[in-house]
């Protein structure tokens, strides 16, 4: 089966799990029902695609792997906040789409007219995520609302969702690299090249 086949509504869902993954550290509640079951949510679609099966059961394996659901929040948690924070002082891969473009300065163009597109579709950052517009949890919850049906957004959507998919398809992989390179815990780095995958193979191109 290929991802291809899947639903503009399943790959939104998609977009909208891995936001969230990248977005913030897993609470424990989540590391305990990923845990249990021993699969994602929405990404689990995914699985009967050699082309994601192998990176799903890899981040599968790196939360399985401590002894404890504690020591695995542990792990997940430290690895998030050095790879995406800079915590620890640790080389690391920030989650903005400014580090990988132009200059490589912070919040610059890539922010402003990310917030353009947004403004355009009448959307904005959850309240709460302070984090800039170029970050990539909100680009993809962004590109989840454009392609997902019925989801009220105005006519500019189907353009605004392929220049965003194509944006994504500029950076996202050189995010993924520096998570193959810098994550400690083996659990970003597989989801990082998933998504990369999801982005160059064409399965989103259908929903935009």
């Amino acid at each position: 089966m290929s991802a291809r086949s899947l639903s503009a509504t399943e790959l939104a869902d998609i977009c909208g799990e891995l936001a969230g993954i990248f977005g913030a550290p897993l609470e424990l509640e989540d590391i305990r029902a990923l845990r249990r079951h021993g699969s994602f949510g929405p990404l689990q679609a995914l699985g009967a695609d050699p082309l994601y099966a192998i990176d799903l059961r890899r981040a599968l394996a790196a939360v399985l792997a401590p002894a404890s659901d504690e020591e695995a929040v542990s792990l997940l948690n430290s690895s998030y906040c050095q790879l995406f924070l800079g915590i620890g002082g640790a080389a690391g891969a920030p989650p903005f789409e400014s580090a990988y473009r132009g200059t490589g300065r912070l919040f610059q163009g890539p922010a402003d007219s990310m917030a353009e597109l947004l403004a355009s579709c009448g959307l904005q950052p959850a309240d709460g995520f302070a984090e800039p517009t170029d970050h990539v949890a909100i680009e993809l919850s962004a590109l989840a609302l454009l392609i997902r049906p019925g989801a009220g957004m105005p006519d500019i959507a189907d353009g605004q969702a392929v220049a965003l998919r194509e944006r994504l398809v500029e950076w996202v992989p050189t995010l993924a690299r520096a998570c193959a390179r810098f994550d400690r815990s083996g659990f970003y780095a597989p989801l990082a090249a998933l998504l990369t995958n999801l982005l160059e193979d064409g399965t989103l191109a259908l929903a935009t």
